[in-house]
C-alpha cells in the first residue's frame, strides 16, 4: 500500500468516473484501472463496481476510501508541519526551462524582504531533463513546457498548467529575414543560419522540418542563451526558441535588438507551461505562495 494508490481511490470516488479521474491525475485511464485493480487483489477487496453510469465505490470501498481521506489528509499534515518546523526543509530546490530565472528571483527577492524563511535552489534545464530530475528526487518543483506528442511525460506526476505558448523564430533586426515583416516560409528558413538551443523541442522542430523540407543549416548548439544571443547578433544567426522564454530571459534583449517571427503552420508548434512535482512531495504554505505569485507573473 502506498501513498499513490490512496490518492487514486479517493479521486476516483470523487469524480465516480476512471476517465475524469485519469485526466486529473495526468495517468492513462488504462493505468488508473489497472492501479486500482492491483489494489483491490492486495487488499482481497472491491473497492468499486464498474457500470455503465459510472464507477461506484462498494460497501466495503466507502468505508476503506474515507480512512484512505483521513489518511492522506493526516500524512500531509505531517509533512506540512514537519517543514515548517525544520528549517533545513525551507529550502526549495527547483529548475525551470531557459529564461524563468529572472521572474522567479525577483519574487524570492520580495519574499527575503518580508522576513520570510525560505531558501531556493534554481537551475535550468530542458523540460525532459527537469522531468528525469523529478524522478530521480533532485529537485521538488519544476516549470517544464509540454506538447501534445508528449503529455505521456508527465503522467504519475502533478503537472500544473500556467500558460500557453509556441515555438518562434528569433532573429535580429537588423537581418534580411527580419525586414520582409512576412510569415517565415520553408523556403526562406532553409536559406538561414541556425544557432540553437539544446533541447528536444527545439530537436524535434528540425526534425521534422528536415523530414519535410530538407536540412537546413546548423551552424551551433549549445545551453548557453547569452551565446545564441551573440550569435544572433554579430553572425545574422536565427534561432528557434519558446515565446515564453525570450519574453522573461533577461540575457535576451530581443525588444532592442532581436525580433519574434512566425513561421508558416508546419506542423503544431503549440505548447503548454507549467509546474510539475511529485503527488506526494507536499509542498509548505510558504513556498506554494511563492509558486502561486510567480504563476501570476508568467501569465500573460
Amino acid at each position: 500500500m502506498n501513498i499513490e494508490q490512496l490518492t487514486y481511490i479517493v479521486e476516483v470516488a470523487k469524480v465516480k468516473s476512471l476517465a475524469e479521474a485519469a485526466k486529473t491525475l495526468n495517468i492513462s485511464q488504462s493505468a488508473l484501472s489497472q492501479a486500482i485493480t492491483k489494489f483491490e487483489a492486495e487488499l482481497d477487496i472491491k473497492i468499486f463496481n464498474r457500470t455503465r453510469s459510472g464507477t461506484i465505490p462498494t460497501k466495503e470501498g466507502d468505508l476503506l476510501i474515507a480512512k484512505s481521506q483521513n489518511a492522506l489528509k493526516a500524512i500531509y499534515q505531517i509533512e506540512d508541519e514537519a517543514k515548517q518546523m525544520n528549517h533545513l526543509n525551507d529550502l526549495l530546490r527547483i529548475t525551470v526551462i531557459p529564461g524563468l530565472i529572472g521572474p522567479i528571483v525577483d519574487t524570492y527577492l520580495d519574499f527575503k524582504k518580508n522576513d520570510s524563511t525560505l531558501k531556493i535552489e534554481i537551475n535550468e534545464k530542458s523540460s525532459m531533463d527537469i522531468i528525469a530530475d523529478l524522478k530521480n528526487d533532485k529537485i521538488d518543483i519544476g516549470f517544464i513546457a509540454i506538447n501534445r506528442k508528449n503529455m505521456d511525460a508527465v503522467t504519475g506526476f502533478q503537472f500544473t498548467p500556467v500558460t500557453k505558448g509556441k515555438l518562434l523564430v528569433f532573429a535580429s533586426k537588423d537581418s534580411a529575414i527580419a525586414k520582409t515583416k512576412e510569415i517565415i516560409k520553408p523556403n526562406v528558413l532553409k536559406e538561414q543560419l541556425f544557432v540553437l538551443y539544446k533541447d528536444e523541442y527545439v530537436h524535434s522542430f528540425t526534425s521534422d522540418f528536415h523530414r519535410l523540407y530538407g536540412p537546413i543549416n546548423i551552424f551551433l548548439k549549445t545551453t548557453d542563451t547569452q551565446i545564441i544571443t551573440n550569435t544572433i547578433i554579430k553572425l545574422g544567426a536565427i534561432t528557434i526558441g519558446h515565446d515564453i522564454s525570450a519574453e522573461f530571459n533577461q540575457n535576451f534583449p530581443y525588444k532592442e535588438e532581436i525580433i519574434a517571427l512566425e513561421t508558416e503552420d508546419f506542423f503544431d508548434t503549440s505548447f503548454t507551461f507549467g509546474w510539475i512535482k511529485k503527488y506526494d512531495n507536499k509542498l509548505a504554505r510558504e513556498t506554494n505562495l511563492f509558486i502561486e505569485k510567480v504563476s501570476n507573473i508568467l501569465i500573460k
